[in-house]
């Protein structure tokens, strides 16, 4: 049972963090945006809305524990979440990637609850969803995230590319080449 100094301190860390993840992606679509300014015209109207659905029902209370959960991961704490709790995080993480273009599970209609992998969100689900109907916008917002989470995790946005795509989300040659490319911008 979380006390309610423990819920204060989660909900604080998580609006801390969101904004944080939120200011990172912004600063990565400017970089796209100013890479190609005609290509990706509509990029800067994505910056205002990028993640709002995370300070929303039904996906803030979930996130909020989720987020903890990183968080615990990362510093080497214990923090175990109930098998409700996970199945409301997994009803969360479908409202988000249903509600915002830049997941590829938006573009494709037979995304369903469970193309959220039940036991591990961050790997690929039983059936690969299709991304091919996402825009160069779409796309470009999903590599800036792809940057701003790999910034703040220490990563390598390409390596996340090389372990997804095609396995956990389908994209068309042009998309690959796309995503690549842009996600070179975080090298430079």
């Amino acid at each position: 049972m979380i006390t309610p100094e423990e819920q204060k301190e989660i909900t604080n860390f998580y609006y801390k963090r969101t904004r944080e993840h939120i200011d990172r992606v912004k600063k990565y679509m400017d970089l796209i945006y100013n890479s190609d300014p005609k290509r990706f015209y509509l990029l800067p109207s994505r910056k205002e809305t990028h993640d709002q659905s995370k300070y929303e029902k039904p996906e803030l209370d979930s996130y909020k524990i989720l987020t903890w959960k990183y968080h615990c991961t990362d510093i080497g704490k214990e923090f175990e979440i109930n098998e409700n709790t996970k199945r409301q995080i997994q009803i969360a993480t479908y409202h988000h990637v249903k509600h915002n273009q830049h997941h590829p599970e938006f573009h494709d209609p037979d995304t369903t609850i469970e193309s959220i992998n039940p036991k591990d969100r961050d790997k690929p689900p039983e059936r690969m969803v299709d991304g091919t109907g996402m825009t160069e916008t779409d796309i470009a917002e999903m590599c800036a995230d792809w940057m701003g989470m790999s910034e703040e995790k220490g990563g390598d946005p390409i390596d996340w590319g090389k372990k997804n795509i095609n396995k956990r989300w389908m994209f068309n040659e042009d998309q690959i080449k796309l995503i690549y490319k842009l996600l070179g911008l975080y090298r430079k």
